[in-house]
């Protein structure tokens, strides 16, 4: 069983809201403040388009390059819930 559940709109552990998602931006904890967004495969920084990460072939991806740092296997390892690129973002914001 994963250590987090996310629900399609908050990612938690245990009672703890650890991150909570609306439309494409990710937001820490309960509160407002931007620490993620996802525009089509890539995760960026914040509310920019700085890529953090990549989703691509069942890889999570360092950036815009190819260093691999986890596969979409480790995400529903540790996340319980739906979600394809997005929980993939939750898990290299918030998880690994």
């Amino acid at each position: 069983m994963a250590d987090y559940k996310f629900d399609g709109e908050k990612l938690k552990q245990g009672g703890t809201t650890i991150a909570n998602v609306k439309g494409d931006k990710i937001r820490k904890g309960s509160g407002s403040s931007t620490v993620a967004n996802i525009r089509g495969n890539d995760i960026c920084q914040g509310p920019g388009s700085s890529k953090l990460a990549n989703v691509k072939g069942g890889y999570i991806r360092q950036g815009s390059g190819s260093t691999r740092v986890g596969t979409m296997k480790d995400v529903d390892k540790a996340i319980d819930g739906p979600g394809g690129v997005t929980k993939a973002a939750l898990w290299y914001v918030f998880v690994r």
